[in-house]
């Protein structure tokens, strides 16, 4: 496991707010398909296409076989009066034996920077949630066995001889692979990064982004390859 772990102070949600909703050249659209917009041509005008998908999905219209993906389904209960004012030890226990129908537990009171009296047990109830690996249902973890792996290299030649001034695919289903929270970040910085380097985007401080290329304070940008493998299946 890793050394240290961590969660944003205000969690995940307040730093997309800060990211997209503050900012009036970005759209949001809920509950859209983007290849059902793309072929009744109702998909905004873009130079550029940063797309995060299933890679297989993508290119459907190729015929190759799909890729798998295992999905999850999440069982809630409240439990009101635990034990020692929580249901678990941990936030997350696993539980790997093949007699058990879900694979592990999650206790959301665990969550740090809630308030104390939550941390030291005296609120009554707590929260849980079960989750049920999935064949069916939206994607979360790719199938990494020996034939999935042959079949994405296929959809990778295939996104390779895409047109690069127009589109880049990034991210776990794109990559099919299972990134950790820190490395699907990472991802994401560097190749943005990459694509400023390249002038596919045009920084908002060209000045202060290339301070930062002539420094060497833009770090070396890594493969599918160089990241470890996350704790999703393996």
């Amino acid at each position: 496991g890793d050394s240290w772990q961590a969660l944003p102070l205000r969690g995940y949600t307040r730093i997309f707010e800060n990211m997209v909703l503050t900012d009036s050249n970005i759209e949001i659209r809920l509950n859209c398909d983007f290849f059902e917009a793309q072929r009744h041509g109702t998909l905004p005008e873009y130079g550029f296409l940063i797309y995060t998908g299933p890679i297989d999905a993508y290119f459907a219209a190729q015929g190759m076989p799909r890729l798998e993906y295992r999905s999850i389904r999440f069982e809630n209960e409240f439990v009101p009066e635990p034990e020692g004012g929580f249901f678990q030890e941990a936030m997350v226990v696993n539980y790997p034996a093949p007699d058990e129908a879900f694979t592990r537990i999650v206790e959301y009171k665990h969550l740090p920077n809630q308030p104390r009296a939550v941390l030291e047990g005296k609120v009554p109830g707590t929260l849980i949630a079960r989750e049920y690996s999935m064949a069916d249902g939206d994607p979360y973890y790719p199938v990494p066995n020996e034939e999935n792996r042959k079949l994405y290299e296929r959809y990778r030649a295939l996104a390779a001889d895409e047109d690069s001034s127009k589109i880049c695919f990034v991210g776990r289903l794109a990559s099919y692979k299972y990134f950790n929270m820190d490395q699907a970040i990472l991802n994401a910085l560097e190749t943005f990064d990459s694509l400023k380097e390249k002038g596919k985007l045009r920084p908002k401080r060209q000045q202060e982004f290339d301070s930062l290329k002539e420094n060497g304070k833009l770090g070396p940008k890594r493969q599918r390859e160089d990241f470890r493998p996350g704790d999703g299946p393996k």
